[in-house]
């Protein structure tokens, strides 16, 4: 397959603003996160300021007593819908975005009416030291998935007959593999440890989802029994629970269950009130910033919450823990540090017990993931949102 090198060509950012969804979100934050934003008016927005070009940047403030250095590497400005965020792969060598039209509410929240998004189509990357690869891009008709593992991403592909069915695409490979594929509306696929796979699951004629969990052969389902939707599942770390977000006659929980076997998945149900002023909608909201990939860490699920207007962990153990700062995304750095979107701005800070704003790193919206290692120093990664696309930088942590 063809590849090329993404440079870094001058491109004055701009930010692409709509109507905020919810009540405290910046309209540009929600742009960036919510896909139902697409149905939003849009305005005028203050361009951002660019972002610090490479060199040794020594950042004001201070991380557990000491003055941070930042080697920033922008990757430049790549296409995608306008709404997605990318996905990446765990060790953060490769990326999907969707690019072309994004697909409209429906099909996005895989309600009744869905279509295939003709005009929708997904661009592959290989993030490399000197700039993103690119891979390659597919036909139009797909939808991106939650999250990837090293072999590929997930993609969700609604049919004209209104079933809708999950695949994988390789990192080199730009024909899906299907995994699911029924007569049913399959969506919102998440995978996890030893290739086990949860989605939520639901007959053409009904608007209400099963959750289903994967292994091999083995299928376990829990019914939603007529009353209740399973949304935007995540497995834990170690796939001993299945998160989701439950909801039923418009209140919203957060749910849990060990998925070991079909009993266990429907005896083990453990839920939590979030809003009785809930829909599929917000349950798309919250589960958007995180994602898959930083919304699991160990036996913690870690989402928006909107009760308390910021990011939260939780488990049905320990309950709900607010994580400080108001902070609408989040990435862990390493053992100590985590990479914050708070106050509009990008901040990295102690991740144990943080309660100080930290030191900022990039002075506009941007959403932070985890990268790992970078020539030996720990390092983040930071989406910020142009009008048609986003920009990429690469923060590594000096000291």
């Amino acid at each position: 397959m063809a590849t090329s090198i993404v440079t870094n060509r001058p491109h004055p950012p701009r930010t692409r603003a709509a109507g905020a969804v919810l009540s405290g979100l910046a309209a540009a934050m929600a742009a960036l996160l919510v896909s139902a934003c697409a149905t939003a008016p849009q305005k005028a927005a203050t361009p951002p300021q660019p972002i610090q070009p490479p060199s040794l940047v020594p950042v004001s403030g201070s991380i557990s007593g000491s003055a941070a250095s930042i080697d920033f590497r922008p990757f430049g400005a790549i296409p995608t819908d306008g709404i997605t965020l990318p996905v990446l792969s765990p060790n953060g060598r490769y990326m999907a975005v969707q690019t072309g039209a994004a697909p409209d509410l429906a099909t996005a929240l895989a309600r009744p009416g869905q279509r295939p998004p003709l005009a929708s189509r997904i661009a592959l990357y290989r993030i490399d030291p000197r700039g993103l690869v690119r891979l390659g891009e597919t036909d139009g008709g797909l939808v991106l998935g939650r999250n990837a593992d090293d072999r590929g991403v997930l993609v969700e592909g609604p049919q004209t007959d209104g079933t809708r069915w999950i695949g994988r695409l390789d990192w080199n490979n730009l024909e899906p593999e299907w995994l699911v594929q029924d007569g049913n509306v399959n969506a919102f696929a998440a995978l996890g440890a030893d290739g086990m796979l949860a989605y939520s699951a639901r007959p053409v004629t009904s608007t209400l989802f099963d959750l289903v969990v994967r292994k091999g052969d083995s299928v376990r389902r829990l019914d939603g029994d007529g009353t209740r939707s399973y949304l935007f599942p995540a497995l834990s770390a170690d796939a001993a629970t299945v998160f989701a977000l439950v909801l039923r006659d418009g209140i919203l929980e957060l749910g849990s269950a060990d998925p070991a076997s079909g009993e266990t998945l429907k005896q083990s149900l453990a839920r939590a009130f979030v809003t009785d002023r809930g829909s599929d909608e917000l349950a798309l909201f919250m589960s958007t910033a995180q994602g898959v990939r930083e919304g699991i860490e160990g036996k913690d699920w870690i989402l928006y919450h909107r009760s308390v207007n910021s990011l939260a962990r939780w488990n049905s153990a320990d309950g709900l823990r607010v994580i400080p700062g108001n902070a609408m995304a989040r990435a862990r750095v390493d053992a100590t540090r985590e990479a914050v979107l708070a106050g509009g701005k990008v901040r990295l800070r102690s991740s144990e017990g943080a309660v100080e704003p930290g030191t900022v790193v990039v002075e506009q919206l941007g959403v932070p993931r985890a990268l790992g290692v970078v020539d030996d120093r720990p390092a983040f990664l930071i989406f910020t949102p142009e009008q048609s696309g986003v920009r990429i930088v690469i923060a590594r942590i000096v000291n």
